[in-house]
């Protein structure tokens, strides 16, 4: 693959919106196609011949059953909560380890057997 083949088939990667194991074989294919022709197309004869990357992510939606899309469009929704949740939590708790520390440290800081003075005589 060359220089503007690999920017097409990087184009029509970024396109899709969650990249699951029909994404792959869907873009395993646009890449054979691509390889069968020639190798040595520019960008330009690429979407000449295959269209732009938009309308191939368009065009394969188009014809994807819908409960498919929703399911996709779920999981991720679904990931993305989690995520923040589990954001949330990770910063509520190294706040609270960050306030038991400072307060333990307040401690130490006051008391009197944090150092001691020793005299020689």
């Amino acid at each position: 693959m060359n220089k503007d083949t690999k920017k097409y088939f990087k184009e029509c990667k970024f396109l899709f919106p969650t990249f699951g194991k029909e994404e792959k074989i869907f873009l395993n294919k646009i890449k054979n196609i691509i390889e069968l022709d020639n190798s040595s197309l520019n960008y330009k004869e690429i979407t000449e011949r295959l269209g732009e990357p938009k309308d191939i992510i368009i065009s394969y939606y188009q014809e994807k059953d819908s409960m498919y899309l929703i399911k996709k469009a779920r999981v991720a929704q679904l990931l993305k909560k989690f995520l923040f949740i589990l954001l949330v939590a990770i910063i509520i708790f190294l706040g609270f380890k960050t306030y038991i520390y400072q307060q333990e440290y307040n401690e130490i800081k006051d008391s009197s057997n944090g150092y001691f003075e020793e005299t020689i005589e």
